[in-house]
């Protein structure tokens, strides 16, 4: 499940590994299904980041948009358990704790 530097986009067995770990767009509180969200490059691929399961999680449109503006201060990591972590800006925490989605774990 890497694609490497050699694609960009998400190989068909990439994109169904992270249906099922992710479960749907992986930002805090967002229900969208799977079928509604872009694979997205945690270090980005402009920024020489690979296309494999460790670099990627799921984000629906708005998300994913929100994620890519700089200003908006967000950060996504990899926890231990090799699922994604937000790091939300210091204006809505200011201690800045990891967070994730409950919602897609609980189905």
């Amino acid at each position: 499940l890497n694609a490497g530097r050699r694609r960009r986009h998400a190989t068909g067995a990439i994109r169904r590994a992270l249906h099922i770990r992710d479960k749907g767009c992986t930002f805090p509180g967002c229900d969208r299904p799977p079928r509604w969200t872009d694979a997205h490059h945690l270090t980005h691929w402009a920024d020489g980041g690979p296309t494999n399961l460790d670099n990627l999680a799921l984000l629906c449109r708005e998300h994913h948009r929100l994620i890519h503006d700089p200003t908006t201060g967000w950060h996504i990591q990899l926890g231990p358990d090799r699922r994604p972590d937000f790091i939300p800006p210091p204006d809505i925490d200011p201690t800045r704790q990891p967070q994730r989605n409950l919602y897609h774990q609980r189905q």
